[in-house]
């Protein structure tokens, strides 16, 4: 995994592939080995490129993120791949930062793939992020998960987190409910039917509506995420958008 430094701070990132650059962001508390199992794959027809966010995975694990940093690192990372222009993948948290870069750079976006969105929090969705941090109530494979994503010092990058993400100014930036309309790229959206207070399925029916055009797949029986979900079928609606997109142009 290549490192480098970015607006001050070391960053890792995957960088696999040939082909149409595919970012891939990694949701909350969480890094771009979540996402691992897509990339040989995906690799076959795209350039992948999976940052890891700063204070997770890889990356500098900082006690503070200035509300605007984690879309600024994506630009900062693509201008040093020379990569003018991308597809664009968000989970969970990586939906926000996905969709809020996209907003205030939608000269660098081709295109944008949701998983899982989230567009605003509210209390239930806060109660929701502070039980899953909650590293007192981790069982044993909870806390080899996290170790697997983020080294030895798992549990530090598991409290910064949630500190971070508990700064108001920060939840404001990513409040995107009266911002998100402006963006014109294709878009999928993708996600399970289990509703749950933190991925609320309220937010793709948002999305769906407010968009000029998306796209939306729900699949039965999972979570949020598709691509965690039904990985093989993940990587095929995303093939079938990309390819409806080199049709289009």
């Amino acid at each position: 995994m290549p490192t480098t430094t970015l607006n001050g701070y070391q960053h890792h990132y995957e960088d696999r592939g040939y082909g149409q650059p595919l970012v891939m962001i990694h949701g909350a508390g969480s890094s771009s080995v979540s996402l691992s199992g897509h990339f040989d794959d995906l690799s076959k027809d795209f350039r992948i490129v999976a940052p890891d966010m700063r204070a997770m995975g890889g990356s500098e694990h900082v006690a503070e993120v200035p509300p605007p940093a984690w879309p600024e690192d994506l630009g900062a990372l693509l201008d040093e791949l020379a990569l003018d222009k991308a597809i664009v993948y968000g989970v969970s948290l990586g939906s926000r930062v996905a969709l809020r870069f996209t907003i205030d750079n939608p000269q660098r976006v081709r295109a944008l793939v949701l998983d899982g969105p989230i567009i605003a929090q509210d209390q239930s969705g806060n109660t929701a992020t502070a039980q899953v941090f909650d590293v007192a109530s981790y069982s044993d494979a909870r806390k080899a998960d996290m170790h697997r994503l983020h080294g030895d010092d798992w549990e530090t990058v598991a409290r910064n987190y949630l500190n971070i993400r508990n700064n108001p100014a920060l939840q404001e930036y990513y409040n995107l409910r009266e911002s998100f309309s402006s963006v014109k790229c294709p878009v999928l959206i993708l996600r399970g039917d289990r509703d749950d207070d933190n991925h609320k399925l309220a937010y793709t029916y948002e999305l769906r509506k407010g968009l000029d055009d998306a796209r939306l797949a729900i699949l039965p029986g999972i979570g949020f995420s598709v691509a965690a979900g039904r990985p093989e079928v993940f990587r095929m609606l995303l093939r079938e958008f990309v390819a409806e997109l080199n049709g289009a142009g």
